[in-house]
């Protein structure tokens, strides 16, 4: 008997799908439909009872599982595809939970944060024909792997360099695979968990710029994607290769494990690489576009200096744009660079550029600048190129219409611009316009940072201060140490007592941790007071040590100058020093003390650091004056730890991203430190004491955590930008790390520890001084043993984060 067919297209709710399928079965028993699905040529597929249940009174069913099902009801496959087509329409008749939603078919590609495409003679539409990549078909690739996450919920992201075209490669996917979806393009993480708390399947969550949902505690969290996932929704990311790769790249020797949340995120999803240029095949497949009539891909053909998707989105024209400017669009588009790469995630202000600007032009240009420099300046760098994007795009706020709220680097420029001005100095007017116009706390607490690691402190501390004021918890701690490592702790205390007397647990800790630390300098203080000698010079440095942990440095001279009034008037007799003068090792003993309170362990990996650094740097045939200040350096790396509050210092678990910020801050901390203390015995200083303020010893300091690979910090210097007194330390102390063990691992073996230099080199290390310390354990290695003949026994905790 002939039974006809129903019409899939009439399809479009839950109800009518199951109305459709029940007619397909036409009477048919389940175990009929199950041998049906099932000739003898094929392998087992099966149609247990209770999947054809669910497929016919509930309309649940995978794509494979209804494939099975048309297969057993002789639908010939032609027909296939309209019959998924039917299964999403109802499958997402009804919206899930969450809040915002629309559908794929209705969403915005430029919304979404597809490049606006080229003008072109005769170009129509808002984007050329998309070209089909390789990867879009793959077995891996990204419409396979969001065929497969539809069923049981799934990430895909897609990493590549800005403007390769991993937006519209994604937007073109899910419109091929999920066309009947619903979209959610969330503001922020927090409209992320908010949608995981919701039913949410038969939703794309679309997170394009992945790094913008990541980072602190209120970022995206492996949690919350496991619970959208888990409901079967669908995430699809975007994210530049720098960011993938530091995210996902395990930390080094002795490195603490920044980003492993983000890790464990990244883990779930499945990658997919997306090159920046055409391979041979889908050349072909432009070309092929171009010959039907697309202008812009036909114009991006006869281009040969940058990709064809970067033409596409004008990456030439916005280089040339920045290259091209005069000097007061080129201010604009400068002082705009330089504020993303410092931290800056928020659009700038207009107010903030104009302030900024002035610092990046000569005093002639300024004197020259006619009444409306700004606004011309502005109109060029805002001008759209091409049709396409333009160097600073103007943008709105989330509720406003027709309002410019700010501006925003275009992404490639920013890429392009802020490596060629990876190490230009930031002019004074623009760390004063971010003080001065900055409103948001992250971005103040990020660049206050940066600004602290430049040692422009007076800035930091002003942007913690805002920071502070709108809530900012992070900024609390950095501000913290900044005040510490001036020998400010009283300033310190007041702030951790503010926010404890605000009934916050974490405050009342560290608040008791500092004083606790006080209290034992104190105590220590005054059992010294009692035996000193005026006229032991040892007593003296010791005391002015005991003053430092107790963050009262400022009276440390005072103990030098009661000694030089002694000498005076003959009631001390110094022979050595008739004059009292304060040498570099005295300075070097009263810090040594200062961190023997605070951390022993610290004061004695801080000694063996100087004799491995004054060892390399004499392999290295270092003049005698670099010497002395590296050896300096290697003694001082660590002395900006007296800034950080024990309890995040020997935290027995993993710290936080707030804490490991803390434990970063040591570097710049320790220049402040050793600086100041310099500055506050200036007088009493003898002439090569001046040696402690040389930029081998300080760069030493500040930049012994870079890597050679540029993945360091506090600047991310790389290969020869390292200061060659930081590039000796961070060999020494990774070693000295690896050979004595941490709290979160147990010690290993010179040898083992040699391997690991070895392996590392070209990576964390500058090849020639892993080199020339491995030649010195070759012919010294009696003393690298008796230097570390002698290692504690460590507790061990939990690797930090």
């Amino acid at each position: 008997m002939h039974v006809e067919m129903p019409d899939p297209s009439q399809v479009h709710t839950l109800s009518e799908l199951i109305s459709a399928l029940r007619a397909l079965r036409a009477g048919r028993s389940y175990a009929d439909l199950d041998k049906a699905a099932n000739p003898g040529d094929r392998p087992k597929e099966g149609l247990p009872s209770s999947t054809l249940s669910d497929l016919l009174n509930k309309g649940r069913a995978s794509r494979e599982t209804l494939e099975v099902f048309l297969r057993a009801c002789a639908v010939p496959r032609e027909q296939w595809r309209a019959w998924q087509a039917a299964r999403e329409r109802a499958l997402t008749a009804d919206a899930p939970g969450a809040a915002g939603l629309i559908r794929m078919t209705q969403a915005d590609p430029r919304l979404l944060g597809v490049h606006a495409a080229i003008d072109a003679p005769g170009a129509t539409g808002n984007l050329p024909a998309y070209i089909l990549r390789d990867t879009d078909t793959a077995p891996r690739g990204v419409r396979n792997l969001l065929a497969k996450a539809s069923d049981r919920g799934g990430m895909v992201l897609l990493v590549g360099e800005s403007s390769v075209g991993k937006s519209r490669c994604a937007y073109e996917a899910i419109r091929a695979v999920l066309p009947h979806w619903w979209l959610l393009h969330p503001a922020d993480a927090g409209q992320v968990r908010q949608a995981a708390e919701q039913v949410t399947a038969r939703l794309v969550v679309w997170l394009d710029e992945l790094q913008r949902y990541l980072g602190g505690s209120a970022g995206l969290s492996a949690a919350t994607v496991r619970a959208l996932l888990q409901s079967g929704a669908v995430l699809i990311a975007t994210i530049w290769p720098e960011r993938y790769t530091a995210y996902t790249a395990m930390p080094g020797p002795g490195q603490p494990d920044l980003y492993a949340a983000e890790r464990q995120l990244l883990d779930l999803a499945d990658v997919v690489h997306l090159p920046g240029s055409f391979s041979f095949a889908e050349r072909e497949r432009a070309e092929a576009v171009a010959t039907s009539g697309d202008q812009r891909i036909a114009l991006a053909l006869r281009s040969g200096d940058y990709g064809l998707t970067q033409i596409i989105a004008a990456a030439p024209q916005l280089v040339n744009r920045w290259r091209g400017a005069d000097p007061y669009a080129a201010a604009v588009l400068n002082a705009a660079i330089d504020t993303t790469r410092l931290g800056v995630v928020s659009p700038l202000s207009a107010d903030l550029l104009r302030a900024a600007a002035p610092g990046y032009c000569d005093v002639r240009q300024r004197a020259a600048a006619p009444p409306d420099w700004f606004e011309t300046a502005l109109a060029y760098a805002t001008g759209t190129l091409n049709g396409a994007a333009a160097a600073l795009a103007p943008v709105a706020g989330s509720t406003t219409m027709g309002q410019i709220t700010g501006y925003q680097v275009a992404d490639y420029l920013q890429q392009h611009a802020g490596q060629q001005r990876h190490l230009a100095e930031v002019p004074r007017t623009c760390w004063q316009a971010l003080v001065d116009y900055l409103t948001d706390p992250g971005d103040q607490t990020r660049v206050g940072h940066a600004a602290q690691h430049r040692l422009l402190y007076q800035d930091a501390q002003a942007l913690y201060q805002h920071a502070i004021r709108s809530g900012n918890e992070q900024a609390t701690g950095l501000l913290s140490t900044l005040l510490v490592g001036q020998g400010r702790t009283g300033d310190a205390l007041a702030l951790w007592r503010a926010r404890a007397d605000a009934g916050e647990g974490s405050a009342r800790t560290t608040l008791a941790g500092l004083l606790d630390e006080q209290n034992r300098a104190e105590q220590e203080l005054t059992r010294r007071q009692a035996d000193t000698d005026p006229g032991d010079r040892a007593s003296t440095v010791r005391m002015a040590g005991l003053l430092i942990a107790q963050g009262r440095p400022q009276d440390a001279p005072a103990l030098w100058r009661a000694r030089t009034d002694a000498d005076r008037f003959g009631t001390v007799r110094s022979p050595e020093r008739p004059h009292g003068e304060v040498t570099a090792d005295d300075v070097a003993e009263m810090l040594m003390t200062a961190l023997d309170i605070k951390s022993p362990h610290t004061r004695q990996h801080s000694e063996r650091i100087s004799r491995l650094a004054a060892m390399i740097g004499n392999r290295m045939g270092m003049r005698p004056e670099t010497l002395d200040a590296v050896r300096l350096a290697g003694l001082f790396h660590d002395i900006g730890k007296l800034a950080v509050p024990g309890t995040v210092l020997h935290k027995d678990g993993a710290l936080t991203q707030e804490e490991y910020a803390l434990i970063q801050s040591h570097t710049s901390c320790g220049v402040s430190i050793v600086a100041g203390l310099v500055e506050l015995f200036d007088d009493l200083l003898e002439p090569s004491a001046r040696l402690l303020l040389s930029d081998a010893a300080l760069e030493g300091i500040l930049h012994h955590h870079e890597r050679f690979d540029g993945r360091g910090y506090p600047r991310e210097l790389a290969g020869r930008e390292i200061p060659e007194s930081a590039r000796v330390i961070a060999v020494a102390d990774v070693f000295d790390a690896v050979a004595t063990g941490r709290a979160y691992r147990p010690a290993r073996s010179i040898e083992a520890a040699l391997e690991v230099m070895n392996q590392e080199s070209g990576a964390s290390f500058d090849p020639e001084m892993v080199a020339a310390f491995l030649s010195i354990a070759d012919s010294q290695y009696g003393q690298l043993e008796s230097l570390f003949s002698a290692r504690p026994a460590r507790n061990h905790r939990k690797k930090p984060m």
